[in-house]
């Protein structure tokens, strides 16, 4: 996020004893209080626990020695600003005003009153909430339009703050803006318990300058977790158009319906058409009444739901076994061109009465590669699986080539230049990602142990956002195999928050990130914590060994002895500042370590 500026911190200095060489962990930072390390996102780097601290745009929001120029919201704990809210406020806006009040209460210990625009303002400076007519007046209008429309403003105008954005249909654009506000003002919110809410204490509190008129990186912002957590969805930027991802296709054409029926809809194997002999039945791509009946039923679907701007026709999940062998088939060329061109068919009709919605399919196992004839329809999107390691970043291009056991594919090239071949050959305009942060789902024994991806996270979603990307869908596994969704948070936190709000804003890399939460967290031992995440991050891109997809790495690949080792000792740094932080931070540094020590046991038992 623009204008968040680093806290000034102390000279940290550590020396650590690894593998006979000596390793230096300093933080030195200069009198403006600026980082000596690089805050760019790096390429390519030596193996190996970097102790660099980036740095963070400076923070002109948040003022705590105000000067007259200064939008003054409470002294010594008074209130000197008033919430406005239109007459006619929708619940939306309501919900966020009242929140904005909320916090404002507990940040400055001040009674911050809230007021309608059709009363006199109950003080001269006015935070304005909503399309009110002091926002009218000034000019600004509420941005509208769904979808592909979301946009949050956030602007001072003298004695008056707008906090305003898009609320159409499921966009929440003014609440967007009032936390943008609130993480101005040092708020942050890591995880559904209370004691990773950092809420600061300021009873006198002011505005600088502020003026931020903001379209998030992705139109789409939806992962299980999210889903599974709405108070911290809203907090991490979570929604947007409403899109559909997994294997859609099998439930509109359940093979128990329609076999009797219209058995020439389904692939054709060893000379027989019976879903019911494979266990990942598939069609036969290239019957035109089946993308009509198709067409017929997502009309239905989307008439009932409006809102939805993606469905997903993707086909049954399974491997290359259960494919038709049909003659037309076989014309039309490989699986993608098949499944392609029956998205096409669908498109076409659909398209007539919704232009505006997309029809998704995956490049995932038996549709993997690039089509060698069909060209996409430009309302088809691909969502292309990221079948590849799970740990390093794509630029690298460090796939494993040849047969792979797991996928039943045998890769000729990197995941990134068949991704670009695919691109091209299909003529793709609609390109969107699913990527796997579901480490435990294969492996039980990554259920107590952390990972953390930090640049990786933000230089991949670059990278995605370069070739045509419009979201990603991270997949965070069934979250059974986390125990409880919120008693993951502690553990998985940096994971999730990085790409959740990297996915809303790329002004900020993954590290600036983590840096950032870490001064809201640990106080006084905040680059002491970063030093933690980052070599939980450097020890993850690190890793050379195989995974792919949602199969991971072994724990003691990720982390070997002598990672370990490096680990530890910056813990022992860590814990030698229990005695500069509020009792609050300690139990937060507390718990991360405890959780870290369990992690060790599960490393040396695998």
């Amino acid at each position: 996020m623009n204008g968040i500026k680093a806290k000034p911190a102390r000279r940290l200095c550590a020396l650590l004893l690894t593998g006979g060489a000596l390793f230096s962990l300093t933080s030195c930072r200069s009198g403006n209080g600026a980082s000596s390390a690089p805050s760019a996102e790096e390429g390519p780097r030596a193996p190996g626990v970097s102790a660099e601290i980036p740095t963070l745009p400076e923070n002109t929001v948040l003022v705590t020695e105000p000067d007259a120029s200064d939008f003054l919201i409470a002294r010594d704990g008074v209130a000197y600003a008033a919430i406005v809210i239109p007459h006619n406020a929708t619940d939306k806006v309501r919900t966020a005003a009242e929140d904005l009040q909320a916090h404002l209460n507990r940040i400055t210990g001040a009674s911050i009153p809230l007021c309608l625009d059709s009363e006199e303002p109950a003080a001269e400076n006015c935070l304005l909430v909503g399309p009110t007519r002091q926002t009218a007046a000034l000019g600004i209008t509420q941005p509208t339009g769904y979808p592909n429309g979301e946009k949050v403003l956030l602007r001072r105008e003298g004695n008056f703050l707008v906090l305003l954005g898009n609320d159409d249909e499921l966009y929440t654009g003014t609440q967007f803006a009032v936390t943008m506000l609130l993480e101005y003002l040092g708020c942050g919110w890591y995880g559904p318990d209370e004691l990773w809410w950092a809420l600061p204490s300021h009873p006198t509190l002011a505005i600088g300058e502020l003026e931020v008129e903001h379209t998030p990186l992705f139109r789409s912002r939806r992962t299980r977790v999210l889903g599974a957590c709405p108070e911290i969805a809203a907090r991490w930027y979570g929604g947007g158009d409403n899109t559909m991802t997994g294997h859609g296709l099998p439930a509109l054409v359940p093979r128990e319906d329609y076999w009797q029926k219209h058995p020439e809809w389904f692939a054709l194997v060893d000379g027989q058409r019976d879903p019911f002999a494979e266990s990942w039945w598939q069609y036969d791509y290239t019957n035109p009444e089946l993308a009509a009946e198709v067409a017929e039923k997502v009309l239905l679907q989307l008439d009932a739901n409006p809102t939805l701007t993606t469905y997903s026709l993707a086909a049954n999940d399974g491997w290359e076994e259960g494919w038709c062998e049909c003659e037309a088939c076989a014309a039309v060329g490989n699986a993608t061109d098949q499944l392609l061109l029956f998205a096409n068919r669908v498109a076409a009709i659909v398209s007539e009465k919704y232009p505006h919605v997309l029809f998704s399919i995956l490049s995932y196992h038996n549709n993997y590669f690039p089509p060698e004839n069909v060209t996409a329809h430009p309302n088809v999107e691909v969502m292309f699986c990221r079948e590849t390691g799970m740990t390093a970043p794509l630029e690298r291009e460090q796939d494993i080539l040849g047969y792979n056991a797991i996928t039943h594919n045998t890769y000729t090239q990197s995941w990134l230049g068949n991704f670009r071949e695919f691109i091209g050959k299909a003529s793709l305009q609609q390109i969107s990602i699913w990527e796997w942060y579901c480490i435990a789902a294969e492996n039980a024994y990554w259920e107590d142990i952390p990972w953390v991806q930090g640049n990786v996270a933000t230089r991949n979603q670059a990278l995605w956002k370069e070739n045509g990307v419009s979201y990603v869908f991270y997949d965070h596994g069934p979250l059974a195999s986390y125990r409880e969704t919120a008693e993951s948070f502690p553990l998985r936190w940096p994971l999730w928050y990085v790409a959740a709000k990297g996915c809303w804003d790329d002004s900020l890399t993954g590290e600036q990130l983590l840096l950032d939460a870490c001064h809201k967290l640990y106080g006084s031992a905040a680059e002491a914590m970063f030093l933690y995440y980052k070599a939980l991050a450097d020890s993850s891109e690190d890793c050379q060994a195989s995974s792919i997809c949602w199969v991971p790495p072994k724990p003691s690949e990720v982390y070997p002895p002598e990672r370990v080792e490096q680990i530890q000792a910056i813990i022992e740094n860590a814990t030698s500042l229990y005695d500069d932080v509020t009792p609050q931070q300690r139990e937060r540094m507390e718990n991360q370590f405890a959780l870290w020590q369990r992690a060790r046991y599960a490393i040396d038992m695998v």
